[in-house]
């Protein structure tokens, strides 16, 4: 008896065509999804419990008492082995919790009752009717789980808007394609009949555009029909038409017969006299109307002619009374004889108002783009401005389902546009996948449809497998050496991946490379193997390239990596991140350098560990000090782990680096100048005792900054040309990678540049950054090349040459944002305000200072921020806004003494004297010149005491005190002899002349 009711219930699952795994005393297990995939499997094994119910309910015992089936169902992803047993005890083993939520739900289930878990119920949207059971305790399961009573089937008008639900999303990147049907629908409002093709892969919104048509036209008088083609019924002749019939006539399965035949009549009548009609219909749709309208005695063919006759009548009956908007979706499911009928529509609807839109996949399409009223129309993927539209509108949530305050950041956002190539749905289900998980992977509504399409070509799956783990493109010669299958062979699969458009394929085998139509069909393939089998493969591939010496070694980190070959994958990432980090790729060297350190962090501690870290660590300093800026919370703290790792590791030879890190936290992050010339003179010190030419050079280049930094020019500019004296071009170049900039380029410009401005030589500044610039772009090394156009900008502000320093920002802006230098890019945007502000856009500069001086890149370093402010307080001084602008010069003047960052110091005490004369204090005013000319006499910052001195004479002078504002200014001036084309020259000379 039990063995009867359990071939029942595999019948219907059959029937179905899901897979009866294994027979468990008086009941049944069984897949959907293997050893075959269809892109409905939800929806299938519902259909089966319902089916499988009413089969067992049917059933009785020998003593007559009636049977009843009860059905658990739960989605997920489950391993299945290999089968295990003999005979009829034989089964497959599966791996995952799964079954045991679908035997709990069978238990919670009422007799003859279908109960479905969540994730089942979200897959097949409104296609049931569901009563929601609760949430429930199961046995060994963590958490309450929802249950849902599978109750009836809905007459389905559309699968689409029955999946979508009423959260539906805004059409987006179609407004071409619905403006070409809508132009078809006017000229078969006027009595040109029309048909459209259109034709798309699942989910690129095919039905999205049909709804979209129908609502464009709901205002308008027609008559709307729409068929629905359905997967389990291509062999059942007019299905699509029967369903149709039935739902619009609004016949219930319990109405009595002649209340059926009433509704089937109304419904005919609106298309005009029904005499004839009704009869064939009737039958059609299952009705007995034999009583009605007598017996038809025709034979099936003629039956079946004046069949199709009557319902292409109905519907010119209709369109004689208005436009009809006819649309029929899914035509690849479509059955002949339903084709057969469309195809005569299409003959007949020539003089008629009738748009008939029909939606089919492109590998199944019925063969209708050639009748000469047919436009075939095919949707491309959209476009990535398309893709972000939708990911914006789910992160920022509509309809029903919020998600405010969920914005993803802009790198997921990129990973769902490449992965999903511009597929709606695609874009639209990862989108809501990563919002709910956090996780990039393919979300279950994707996994069955996607997974479909390699099952129905099984016997080439193993290959597209493979091709799976190379990655997304994959050349011929390789996956021929990892496959070890014969030419002929692998040929054939390859063109049957091509036919189906699984894979695209450029060139000719040998010589072919190929890539994947969608990533996520290379994810759905990748992740249907086992987890030992994708190892093996990585491995495999991991060896033919090494044997063919690839030159990407990233590519053969990833293969080591998934291979579980670690010491090899730590080796390969830290050579990707040098070789990205040399052609100045630092975004591309930062991914890589990471990836290494998510190996290591697999590895057991020890010693061999904390060495492959501190590689990585070493090797990351450089790219994060170019991206993410010198104090960045990152930089600091790998330099920090990587002092830590020495410490353990008992080993000084990285201390050198070490020791940078650290003196470029200190002049960056804390712009504490003092402690970081300490840091300076020891690294010095250091390098000479180990006898490091690579090391003292770099020394004498770190003590120069410090020391210039410190307002101690001369003996800055004295180490900086010594760093220059001691570098070979050839021998150096390769600096920058381990300390983030040239050496060459840092001494000349930071260093000897900058000195020389202060110290009142203009012209060879000039001529020194220049050399900075050209030896810069020279060796092509983004980080030092932005380094000197930062310090030009800096020389160039001071000179007050606006156009040139226009030019210079926009190249640093340009650079900064192509190769994501957030920090240069920060100062460059300082620069950028204040030249607003020059040009006369005095809110608009305010602002952009104001939020590039606090932004949160700019937060990270105190850096030159009294410099910064000095820019600032001259922007308000020029706005007219005077006490704020002496409140910023206050502050900075505060920030010099906690920095000691004194290199402005002069300049701060010269724009607070000219503020304080704006402020009618002029007593106060000449302090400030006065305490400004001494610093820079102290300083002997002649081109700083020059333009105080200016200032002052100029005080005096209209205090009537020329004699001693002559005096005063006579001798700096002709103390140079250079730069008098410069402002502070030219202003010091005109007033020189007035004074005679």
């Amino acid at each position: 008896m039990i063995r009867g009711y359990q071939n029942v219930v595999a019948g219907e699952i059959s029937r179905f065509e899901g897979h009866v795994a294994k027979f468990m005393g008086d009941g049944v297990l069984a897949y959907f999804g293997w050893p075959q995939a269809h892109e409905d499997e939800a929806e299938r094994a519902i259909r089966t419990g319902l089916a499988a119910t009413r089969a067992v309910g049917d059933l009785c015992t020998p003593e007559g008492q009636p049977l009843a089936a009860r059905v658990g169902i739960a989605t997920g992803l489950v391993v299945v082995g290999d089968l295990v047993g003999e005979g009829a005890s034989q089964e497959e083993t599966v791996v995952g919790e799964t079954p045991n939520l679908a035997a709990r739900l069978q238990a919670l289930a009422e007799p003859g009752q279908v109960v479905v878990a969540e994730a089942t119920r979200r897959l097949v949207g409104g296609g049931f009717d569901l009563d929601d059971l609760g949430r429930h305790q199961l046995k060994g399961l963590p958490v309450p789980v929802s249950a849902f009573g599978v109750t009836g089937e809905q007459a389905l008008e559309s699968r689409f808007e029955a999946r979508a639900g009423p959260a539906l999303m805004p059409m987006v990147g179609r407004d071409q394609e619905l403006a070409l049907l809508l132009e078809r629908w006017a000229q078969a409002k006027v009595g040109e009949g029309q048909g459209v093709l259109l034709v798309g892969e699942a989910g690129i919104g095919k039905s999205r555009i049909t709804l979209a048509v129908s609502d464009a036209v709901a205002e308008e008088p027609h008559v709307h029909i729409r068929y629905q083609c359905s997967p389990y019924h291509g062999d059942s002749a007019l299905w699509p038409v029967i369903q149709q019939l039935s739902r619009v006539a609004g016949i219930a399965a319990d109405d009595l017969p002649e209340t059926k035949l009433d509704k089937l009549e109304a419904l005919l009548a609106r298309a005009g006299d029904a005499t004839d009609a009704a009869p064939l219909i009737s039958s059609l749709i299952g009705l007995d109307g034999e009583g009605r309208y007598g017996k038809l005695d025709l034979t099936p063919q003629a039956r079946r002619v004046r069949t199709l006759e009557a319902l292409v009548e109905q519907l010119l009956g209709l369109a004689a009374q208005e436009p009809v908007l006819l649309l029929l979706e899914d035509a690849h499911w479509i059955d002949p004889t339903t084709l057969e009928l469309i195809s005569q529509c299409l003959d007949r609807i020539v003089d008629a108002p009738v748009l008939l839109v029909l939606t089919s996949r492109p590998d199944q399409q019925p063969q209708l783009a050639a009748h000469p009223h047919v436009t075939r129309l095919s949707l491309n993927r959209l476009s990535r401005a398309g893709a972000e539209a939708i990911v914006a509108r789910l992160s920022a949530g509509h309809g029903a389902d919020r998600r405010a305050g969920k914005a993803l950041p802009a790198e997921l956002i990129d990973a769902i546009i490449t992965r999903t190539d511009g597929v709606p749905l695609f874009v639209e289900e990862l989108t809501k996948a990563i919002l709910e998980t956090g996780e990039i992977s393919i979300p279950a509504s994707l996994h069955d449809s996607l997974m479909a399409r390699l099952d129905r070509i099984p016997e080439v799956k193993e290959v597209a497998q493979i091709a799976a783990c190379i990655g997304r493109s994959f050349d011929h010669p390789l996956l021929t050496a990892v496959a070890g299958k014969p030419e002929p062979e692998l040929i054939a699969a390859l063109d049957q991946l091509a036919e189906v458009e699984l894979i695209f394929r450029r060139g000719t085998p040998p010589d072919a490379r190929y890539t994947f139509k969608h990533a996520l069909v290379q994810d759905a393939a990748y992740e249907a193997l086992l987890k030992s089998t994708r190892q093996r493969l990585h491995a495999r591939i991991a060896q033919v390239l090494e044997e063919g010496a690839t030159s990407e070694p990233e590519l053969l980190a990833r293969h080591h990596t998934q291979a579980g070959n670690a010491t090899r994958a730590i080796e390969c990432w830290h050579e990707a991140g040098i070789r990205a980090a040399r052609s100045s790729a630092n975004v591309e060297a930062i991914g890589h350098l990471r990836k290494g350190l998510q190996v290591v962090a697999d590895l057991a501690d020890g010693k061999e560990r904390d060495r492959s870290e501190l590689r990585l660590r070493l090797a990351l300093t450089a790219p994060l000090i170019a991206t993410a800026g010198y104090a960045a919370a990152e930089t600091v703290e790998t330099y920090q782990r990587a002092r830590s790792l020495c410490d353990r590791l008992g080993d000084d030879e990285p201390l050198l680096p070490l020791l940078y890190g650290e003196w470029v936290q200190f002049i960056v992050g804390l712009a504490d100048q003092s402690a970081g010339r300490s840091i300076a003179q020891r690294f010095l010190r250091l390098a000479e005792d180990r006898g490091d030419t690579d090391a003292v050079l770099t020394g004498h280049r770190m003590l120069g900054l410090s020391l210039v930094l410190l307002g101690e020019f001369s003996d800055g500019m004295a180490h900086t040309d010594r760093a220059i004296s001691l570098y070979d071009s050839e021998k150096h170049s390769m600096l920058a990678q381990s300390f983030g900039q040239d050496p060459w380029v840092a001494s000349q410009s930071a260093g000897r540049a900058w000195s020389l401005w202060h110290l009142g030589y203009p012209t060879q500044a000039d001529q020194a950054i220049q050399a900075a610039l050209d030896r810069a772009h020279e060796l092509q090394h983004t980080n030092s090349t932005a380094y000197a156009l930062f310090f030009t900008a800096v020389i160039t502000e001071s000179q007050r040459q606006d156009a040139e320093l226009a030019r210079q920002v926009a190249a640093l802006l340009a650079l900064s944002k192509e190769h994501q230098l957030s920090l240069w890019l920060a100062w460059g945007r300082i620069f950028e305000g204040w030249l607003e502000v020059r040009s006369g856009r005095l809110a608009g500069g305010l602002a952009s200072i104001e939020k590039s001086l606090y932004g949160s890149t700019s937060a990270d370093s105190r850096f030159g921020r009294s410099y910064f402010l000095s820019l600032q307080a001259r922007a308000f001084e020029l706005a007219g806004r005077t006490k704020e602008a002496l409140r910023t010069v206050d502050r900075a003047l505060e920030l010099l003494d906690e920095t000691s960052e004194r290199f402005c110091e002069a300049e701060l005490h010269r724009i607070k004297g000219a503020l304080m004369l704006a402020g009618g204090s002029a007593t106060d005013g000449a302090a400030s010149f006065e305490r400004a000319i001494a610093v820079a006499r102290d300083q002997s910052a002649k081109s700083l005491e020059l333009r105080a001195a200016t200032g002052l004479a100029r005080l005096w002078a209209e205090q009537g005190e020329r004699q001693k504002a002559l005096d005063l200014l006579a001798p700096v001036y002709d103390w140079f002899t250079e730069g008098f084309d410069t402002a502070d020259l030219k202003d010091a000379k005109a007033l020189l002349d007035e004074l005679g």
